[in-house]
């Protein structure tokens, strides 16, 4: 696959009003980030961990005999689940018996409960030019010949970019949920906080630029081909018209 027949084609393409005055081949760096977080369930409490939360609420017991006889269910599953709410930190243990702690009031009076899942890694595509993160297949981007050696030449080069946090978290979010989704899960998984980032590689993905001279309208614009999106990349657009946009007729008209 070739750029430069991409972009043969893109100008075939025009309106018979529209010329391509300018063309490029350039590559716009985008970093391989992988973020590791830990995923949380969340469950409708049932009735048995309810009673158990509000007996040791009420009375500190010491054994879980006691509160098997007081509720009148089998020890075995009252040891199961009051260790399970232990670890969950819904209660804790001390001298004085079993205690509800903060955490497993609050929980209690929503009803619902939460439970920490396996620490999970995800890799995701940051692009500092978009200060945004960006989807597509990195292999099919492999697939061009004719890589181009200029960068983007508005981009701004950093080790490691700024993401904020939130940003961050709204993206697992947004991936968890497409997952959710297609997976149709009744129990809906929560993304709180980010445990690690690693910054792993920074990928070219090479962009066609044409800018392009309306002989109706007497405006020029440019189009900018993202080969990670597979489209039209207005965002990159908008930044070369920004910087450029007032020169082009003094510059590139003849």
């Amino acid at each position: 696959m070739s750029l430069q027949s991409l972009l043969e084609r893109f100008t075939s393409q025009l309106h018979p009003n529209e010329k391509c005055i300018q063309s490029s081949l350039w590559c716009l760096p985008v970093h391989t980030i992988q973020v590791t977080y830990k995923p949380v369930l969340r469950r409708q409490m049932d009735i048995l961990m309810k009673m158990l939360l509000i007996s040791v609420q009420k009375v500190p017991f010491k054994t879980v005999s006691q509160i098997s006889e007081i509720l009148l269910v089998e020890d075995l599953f009252v040891h199961d689940l009051l260790s399970k709410m232990e670890r969950m930190g819904l209660i804790l243990r001390d001298e004085q018996g079993f205690q509800i702690t903060k955490k497993g009031k609050a929980q209690l009076e929503s009803g619902i409960y939460e439970e920490d899942q396996d620490s999970t890694s995800t890799e995701l595509l940051f692009s500092a030019s978009h200060k945004s993160f960006l989807s597509g297949d990195l292999e099919e981007v492999l697939e061009y010949e004719d890589f181009p050696e200029t960068i983007f030449r508005y981009y701004e080069q950093k080790e490691h970019p700024t993401i904020p946090n939130e940003n961050l978290l709204e993206e697992i979010r947004k991936l968890s949920t497409m997952d959710q989704l297609e997976g149709e899960t009744t129990n809906p998984i929560f993304i709180n906080s980010v445990d690690e980032i690693e910054y792993q590689q920074i990928n070219d993905i090479p962009c066609v630029e044409m800018i392009i001279y309306d002989e109706n309208k007497d405006i020029i614009f440019t189009r900018i081909w993202n080969t990670l999106l597979n489209e039209w990349d207005e965002v990159l657009e908008k930044i070369i018209t920004t910087k450029e946009g007032q020169t082009w007729k003094e510059q590139l008209l003849i």
